[in-house]
């Protein structure tokens, strides 16, 4: 291949990302405006976009990209993939005069690390692009930061070797102040008189209330949860290094004149039982640009489905409460997906951040409630920087300060190192601002770990650091985008095509964080501080679920990248048997494919209990018997009509349960029981695997225990090693080595290939 980076220095560069939760987003954004400020030309863009850009015609690109589910790329860059493998396949070499970048963000608690960055690195690669900086793969399991800030810091000069900067210099203007970072010393400190007190206080934890709340049940309209952390290497330390740069604001605020003004209030007024964005009209009528629109594209545009009914389906004794909730799509506004979903399917809910959160938020940033409800624009600072993407609405489409922290802004995520390298410019004491200066630091990297475990919203952040007054508009623009919180469906289009079922656990949770300085003289160590955490979706549906109105909110089907759906034939059953695998809520899906099923056989007119019917095994798994065996009821009936073939239980908390029906612990250990029979299902039947649920625990477990069950049976079976190796990468072609049983390396990547060949689909949550 020829070396054009030496022979051609581009006038423009793109920064383009695929993010689903705006990590990949955020970070994008912040190279670009970076780019920026430097002097590049620079573009930034969402990849499904590629044709409002033109993708085919860039020269230099620099991607961030992340990894969702089980190694499936964002649901906005599924149009870019269609168009990408288009583009590869009818022209070998279609991006020979591209010269590329990539920064992945993935999390090892899943198996396909990285898959997103990989694959695009992989693919432009076989089609003739060259990369000009080594990718890099971070890990948000240990910190995203590790490899992100160093990556980014190779960047620039790499970048500037095959670019051209208009300023003729590759250093940002204010760069220095990611390099160093001086603490001020004790004499500057509280109670400067007193070394021994300035140190106690820089070593003070940041709890903005030890008396927490001992159950969440107890918890008043919105309180602010303590933070415990452990800010002692503070008092040893001069200065810090690593801290994030700190980024130029880009947005400006400003208000409608009284006409503007009186008209915005009149037309934004929602009727009472719509639960939405108050721009949903917008959304909704988002459409697919240019010729490349498809089926498939229309189908994802959002519209108002109606909750028609919601119902506890575990017991008030169980740990979890859980809830069946069903949605009405049978309104005219859902045409364009009523007959285009399939049981496996899923779809993004537009849930707000709590209200009285955000008053909460208000009230520490001093805006009134006047304030907060009068509608605003947001403008550029720099008309060669954009604005953030879920802000552009917003510079044409006015809305209130208070409606976009609560339907566009994300206020409850862990707080990213830069809004604390920011926050600390706006302490007025220095003590505070010290401590959030380490939080940001590579000095502090175990402190803000720690910090991210527990979880804080944007709220008990600031009410930890008291002198911290950020100006509004600089939250608008750092804070990461609110975005959609994704459910499968549980039940069958065959069933009732106008209706999606899902079927969740109310996320309500809390922490134990022990103080570090609590000791056993003063009793301190025996109760540790208690955090209470709420999701954002599901206590907000359990709320509104009740009301008698049967209210109406913003929905859109997702994209099934990884293909998470039983095959469809003809006037007929696929034949190959069925293995799923779903403890707890990821049991959910599976109910739809036995009602798919039961469609199927009764319109081929089989009966399930006869040999022709295919074998279909659930391996489901709850704490009680009696009190989370969700959807008892359906897989009785399933079984008992035949069209579940084979059901293996498990009992994680109820032993008494484990002994009555002899069962196992959890479902990896049901399959180890039956190890010898899947084996011969996935080898000699071609079977089909589906795993649903967590990916941390059950999904790696499970992964494991499928590799285990490979391996065991080429110890006593080595004939079928050569077939199981074939087409999976790296392969030994020596005859001898491959009638040696499996290794585990090797059974983990026959089930990789399995999983791109769709055969082994895993639908996994973090």
């Amino acid at each position: 291949m020829p070396d054009t980076t030496a022979t051609f220095v581009d006038p423009q560069v793109a920064f383009l990302y695929a993010s689903q939760t705006g990590n990949a987003e955020s970070i994008s954004y912040n190279l670009y405006e970076d780019a920026v400020k430097r002097g590049y030309n620079a573009s930034w863009h969402v990849l499904d976009d590629h044709q409002k850009f033109d993708f085919n015609s860039l020269r230099t690109a620099i991607f961030v990209v992340s990894t969702t589910g089980d190694g499936d790329p964002p649901d906005n860059s599924t149009k870019f993939w269609r168009a990408l493998r288009k583009s590869t396949r009818s022209n070998p070499s279609a991006y020979s005069h591209l010269r590329y970048a990539i920064l992945g963000l993935g999390d090892t608690n899943y198996s396909n690390f990285c898959n997103t960055a990989m694959r695009l690195d992989r693919q432009l690669t076989d089609s003739g692009a060259t990369s000009f900086y080594a990718k890099g793969l971070a890990d948000d399991g240990t910190g995203l930061e590790e490899v992100v800030e160093p990556w980014i810091d190779g960047l620039w000069p790499a970048l500037a070797k095959i670019a051209h900067c208009n300023s003729g210099s590759t250093v940002a203007e204010n760069e220095g102040s990611d390099k160093l970072d001086v603490i001020p010393s004790n004499e500057n400190s509280e109670a400067a008189d007193n070394a021994d007190s300035a140190a106690a206080a820089i070593e003070k934890l940041a709890v903005s209330d030890k008396a927490a709340p001992t159950s969440i049940s107890e918890l008043p309209t919105h309180t602010s949860q303590p933070l415990v952390l452990d800010f002692s290497p503070l008092a040893t330390l001069k200065a810090i290094s690593g801290a994030p740069r700190v980024p130029a604001s880009v947005c400006t605020i400003s208000h409608l004149d009284n006409t503007a003004e009186t008209t915005f209030r009149v037309q934004s007024v929602l009727p009472h039982n719509l639960e939405c964005p108050p721009w949903y009209t917008d959304l909704t009528s988002q459409k697919s640009d240019g010729a490349a629109t498809d089926e498939q594209d229309k189908s994802l545009a959002p519209f108002l489905a109606t909750i028609k009914a919601s119902k506890q389906i575990t017991t008030t004794e169980s740990l979890k409460r859980t809830l069946l909730v069903d949605f009405d799509i049978s309104d005219s506004t859902a045409d364009h997906v009523r007959n285009s979903w399939q049981a496996g399917d899923a779809f993004n809910i537009f849930a707000p951040n709590d209200i009285h959160m955000v008053s909460a938020l208000f009230g520490r940033l001093d805006v009134s409630a006047v304030d907060g409800q009068r509608p605003i624009l947001l403008s550029k600072k720099d008309e060669k920087i954009e604005l953030p993407a879920h802000l552009q609405r917003f510079s044409t489409t006015p809305a209130s300060m208070h409606d976009m922290f609560v339907w566009a802004i994300d206020v409850t995520s862990a707080p990213r190192k830069q809004l604390l390298r920011v926050l600390a410019d706006h302490c007025s004491e220095s003590a505070e601002r010290d401590r959030l200066l380490y939080l940001s630091s590579r000095q502090g990297t175990k402190t803000f770990e720690e910090l991210r475990r527990q979880s804080p919203t944007l709220v008990d952040t600031l009410h930890a650091f008291p002198s911290c007054k950020p100006p509004v508009e600089r939250l608008i623009e750092l804070l990461p985008p609110l975005v959609p919180r994704s459910y499968s469906i549980c039940n069958a289009p065959q069933s009732n095509p106008s209706l999606w079922r899902i079927a969740f656990n109310v996320v309500e949770y809390e922490l134990e964080v022990v103080d570090p300085f609590s000791s056993e003289e003063d009793g301190s160590s025996a109760q540790p501080v208690k955090i209470s955490r709420h999701g954002v979706c599901t206590p907000w549906l359990e709320q509104i679920s009740c009301k008698r109105n049967m209210p109406k909110t913003l929905v859109a089907k997702r994209p099934n990248i990884s293909g998470f759906r039983l095959p469809l034939v003809p006037s007929g059953v696929d034949q190959r048997p069925v293995l799923m695998i779903g403890p707890g809520t990821g049991v959910a899906p599976f109910i739809g494919f036995l009602e798919q099923r039961a469609k199927e056989l009764g319109t081929a007119r089989i009966d399930p209990l006869s040999e022709q019917a295919p074998l279909t095994w659930l391996f489901f798994g709850c704490r009680n018997s009696k009190h989370d065996y969700l959807f008892k009821e359906d897989i009785e009936h399933w079984q008992k009509s035949g069209v579940l073939s084979r059901l293996s239980l498990c009992f994680s908390r109820d032993p008494q349960a484990r002994e009555q029906f002899g069962a196992p612990k959890y479902v990896q250990d049901a399959m180890m029981l039956n190890e010898a029979e899947i084996a011969d299902l996935l080898i000699n039947k071609n079977a089909l695997v589906y795993v649903c649920g967590d990916a941390k625990g059950m999904g790696k477990d499970v992964n494991s225990a499928l590799a285990d069950i490979l391996c065991s049976y080429t110890v006593s079976h080595p004939e079928c090693v050569k077939a199981l190796l074939a087409g999976t990468s790296g392969a030994n072609a020596n005859t001898n080595e491959q009638q040696q049983p499996l290794t585990l390396a090797q059974a983990l990547q026959v089930l990789m290939r399995w999983s791109t060949e769709r055969r082994y689909l895993r639908d996994l949550w973090a």
